[in-house]
């Protein structure tokens, strides 16, 4: 699925449940970044909404195990072999739901939507519609300038960031590099192993418009 649309679907989740205090994901697409190391627009724009993301570990399924074992569970309820299209299986998905919480005596005969009321409030309550005043980047930056990135100068002296391609300069052509995010002046600090500054670089691509837009990596 197209970020764009994880996107979408998140916003009408949010609408209709509140937004959480954070939310586990997986490091494949569209969530993780392996190559770059840096968080994709998905996350930023989460981030930025005050959800907390927190990354399971490559080939660690076990730290998502509730979820996991979630899914083996619903598997024979849901039957979705029996569904002719995605439609159904939406209908079948709602419905082992709507039984496994308030109806099925799952804690001591009563339900989990009676033992735990409060799943069903809306704690922090979201409206797409107002996104653009409650989006905050400062707490993107804060983010990022906890971060720490590798990057091998190319031959001819460049580095990547977001598929921004910046000039740290051919003397250090074939050398890693580090890369940090100046939350104040909303730049990338470049410096050696030495802990040496090398160079700065402005970062347009981390602005509110291109998060919520989904447009931090350039085309």
């Amino acid at each position: 699925m197209k970020p764009v649309a994880v996107q979408a679907k998140l916003r009408q989740i949010f609408t209709e449940h509140g937004l959480p205090q954070r939310i586990r994901v997986e490091n494949g697409a569209p969530w993780g970044s392996p190559q770059s190391g840096l968080p994709p627009a998905l996350a930023l724009w989460l981030i930025g909404l005050g959800v907390e993301v927190i990354w399971n570990r490559p080939r660690r399924s076990q730290e998502n195990g509730v979820v996991e074992r979630t899914h083996g569970v619903l598997a024979p309820w849901v039957e979705p072999e029996r569904c002719l299209d995605a439609v159904c299986l939406q209908a079948h998905i709602d419905w082992a739901v709507q039984i496994q919480r308030e109806r099925y005596p799952a804690l001591e005969g009563q339900t989990r939507a009676a033992v735990y009321p409060e799943l069903l409030k809306i704690a922090r309550s979201y409206d797409p519609a107002a996104e653009q005043d409650t989006w905050d980047l400062d707490q993107v930056c804060a983010f990022l300038a906890r971060g720490l990135w590798r990057r091998k100068v190319s031959k001819a002296g460049y580095i990547s960031l977001y598929s921004w391609q910046h000039s740290v300069g051919r003397p250090y052509a074939g050398q890693e590099v580090n890369v940090q995010f100046d939350a104040m002046q909303r730049q990338w600090v470049i410096s050696d192993d030495h802990g040496d500054e090398i160079k700065r670089f402005d970062a347009p691509e981390i602005s509110q418009a291109r998060i919520l837009a989904l447009n931090v990596t350039k085309k």
